[in-house]
């Protein structure tokens, strides 16, 4: 029903509990990020409700969409600066450029920030939904355990969407028939426990919050790191409620763990 709005990006932040700048937040859409000149298309096709550029979205469009007798609102935000390409009351098809991938309003770094809402969309935002729930082609690269098996979904794409083959996916999934994939079950995609096991982490923001244990509480905040400071060790990468941490050690071998969001840390 829905596409997705880019092509070959990757899923830099889910929906849903999410962190901006080391503070937990309500994220109600998904971030696609990639760079160089990126078409952002709409996801099905609908009429322009808004095309404007805003303190918060930047340059953003809203498409509205009647499909299947329902009506859906999606959002397409941070566009580059005068690349918007459609104006309030146009008609546009599935798959149509609306404006280019940018960092315009309240952003850190190039993404697209997208947003589908079951009914129109408003202020508080209510009718927000994950729209990996409702996208039809295979999600982006990105560093989940499992993926959901969607319409369409072959075990190539799927191998190519997280960076791992086909092979890898038989062996996690040993009884999977490649030819009959199940809709809606769940596909082992996980990537070597170890792949960031010894590598070192930055801080790239002025400040950072750093915690006790895998938490995003702030009664467990163990102290804040500055642009330019991190952890000598990167122990491995875990997943805290709905967002990434990586497990640390500094340089006496003290465990703490901080965000692994790639917009507020490097690790190499």
């Amino acid at each position: 029903m829905f596409n997705y709005p880019v092509e070959d990006a990757k899923l830099t932040s889910p929906f849903g509990r999410d962190v901006l700048n080391g503070r937990v937040r309500s994220h109600f859409g998904i971030d696609l990020a990639k760079s160089g000149a990126v078409n952002v298309k709409a996801a099905a096709a609908g009429v322009v409700s808004q095309s404007y550029r805003s303190d918060s979205y930047g340059e953003v469009v809203f498409v509205v969409h009647n499909l299947g007798g329902k009506t859906y609102e999606t959002v397409y935000a941070h566009m580059r600066a005068g690349s918007r390409k459609v104006n309030v009351g146009a008609s546009v098809k599935q798959g149509q450029v609306l404006g280019l991938m940018g960092n315009t309003g309240y952003s850190y770094g190039q993404h697209l920030h997208f947003e589908l809402h079951a009914g129109r969309w408003n202020e508080t935002k209510s009718n927000a939904v994950d729209p990996l729930k409702y996208l039809d082609k295979v999600a982006p690269a990105s560093n989940a355990s499992s993926h959901t098996i969607k319409s369409g979904d072959t075990l190539w794409d799927i191998a190519k969407a997280y960076g791992t083959s086909v092979k890898d996916l038989e062996r996690l999934n040993p009884s999977v028939d490649a030819k009959a994939l199940k809709i809606g079950a769940k596909l082992n995609v996980a990537k070597k426990a170890d792949s960031y096991s010894g590598k070192k982490l930055v801080c790239k923001v002025a400040k950072l919050k750093f915690y006790s244990k895998p938490s995003w509480q702030q009664k467990d905040v163990a102290g804040h790191l500055t642009k330019g400071i991190g952890f000598p060790t990167v122990v491995r990468k875990l997943k805290v409620d709905d967002a990434y941490q990586y497990e640390i050690k500094n340089s006496k071998g003290a465990t703490f763990y901080v965000t692994a969001n790639g917009a507020y840390v490097d690790v190499k």
